[in-house]
């Protein structure tokens, strides 16, 4: 997708990749590039936003909207940059001067002042109305009320991230009702990221600590327990859907974080100490595992 933003410093209307905004949508992205072609080139293609592993510039903008098509999107750009324009001619036509007293002006000059002042204040007006519902059509649909809870709050009522085979369990089980799985969906999708790569690896590291991670692989090969029968899955793909990460591409770096997992063992700090202890053991609760989620794992 594209999207069309004003560029706060310039005050230029342009079009970006959508995969080039930040979550809030207050920022894009901005390649380096000298040449306009080559800008645009790299719109089109919505190229990853980096260039030789070092992440491009950020800007600050003000998003207006997105747009499937890249030439509707140049349609609107080239709408709002008309507008802006014509705007500026005309405050140009009919500039405000200064003057020392108004009590010595003729009275048609009078009104006309007076009617340029009114002029000007209905164009602001009408301005603010078209921001104002240009706000509206594009504010996320996600953004949680003031009845919702915080983001910590949300983590805290969840119990996140996940320790323990037995925390698995619990949360598979809560994840059957339809209510609690939205929130988990909500809050989740809450944690963006720049692309699939980097959504994916925000919601796994929030879900699962990196010892439980090592206990899994997609298809439950060898001794470990097949992430990809979880509910909790289908969870995690539903969250990353909200920022256009297609279901394909989920599965692919979901496979692609617990492989790393496995082979480097990195290490990351933990919220609450070092909880190693609780999931080096877990062929005890294979039987949990069999019985509450429908599982079957290989032993040794």
């Amino acid at each position: 997708m594209y999207a069309v933003v004003t560029l706060q410093d310039s005050d230029e209307v342009m079009v970006v990749a959508s995969n080039w905004l930040s979550s809030d949508k207050t920022q894009s992205y901005w390649p380096p590039f000298r040449s306009s072609e080559k800008c645009m080139e790299a719109v089109q293609n919505r190229l990853k936003p980096e260039t030789g592993g070092k992440p491009w510039e950020k800007l600050n903008i003000s998003f207006h909207k997105e747009y499937v098509f890249l030439d509707k999107a140049k349609e609107r750009q080239k709408e709002m940059t008309e507008q802006k324009e014509q705007s500026t001619q005309n405050m140009s036509k009919n500039p405000i001067l200064p003057t020392p007293s108004t009590s010595r002006m003729p009275a048609d000059g009078k009104n006309n002042l007076l009617q340029m002042l009114r002029d000007i204040k209905s164009t602001v007006q009408e301005n603010s109305s078209m921001l104002k519902k240009l706000l509206k059509d594009n504010t996320v649909s996600e953004a949680p009320s003031s009845s919702s809870l915080s983001a910590e709050d949300f983590k805290t009522s969840l119990n996140l991230p996940l320790r323990t085979i037995e925390d698995v369990v619990r949360t598979e089980n809560e994840l059957r009702n339809a209510t609690t799985r939205e929130k988990y969906v909500q809050y989740l999708s809450r944690l963006g990221g720049f692309g699939s790569k980097d959504v994916i690896k925000n919601i796994m590291q929030q879900v699962l600590t990196d010892d439980l991670a090592k206990e899994f692989n997609w298809l439950g090969r060898g001794d470990k327990k097949p992430f990809s029968k979880l509910i909790l899955t289908d969870v995690i793909r539903d969250a990353a859907s909200k920022h256009s990460v297609l279901r394909v591409d989920s599965e692919t770096e979901i496979k692609t974080y617990l492989y790393t997992i496995n082979r480097i063992g990195r290490k990351r700090p933990r919220d609450c100490g070092d909880v190693t202890s609780e999931v080096t053991s877990p062929t005890l609760l294979d039987s949990a595992f069999q019985s509450e989620i429908g599982m079957s794992f290989l032993d040794d």
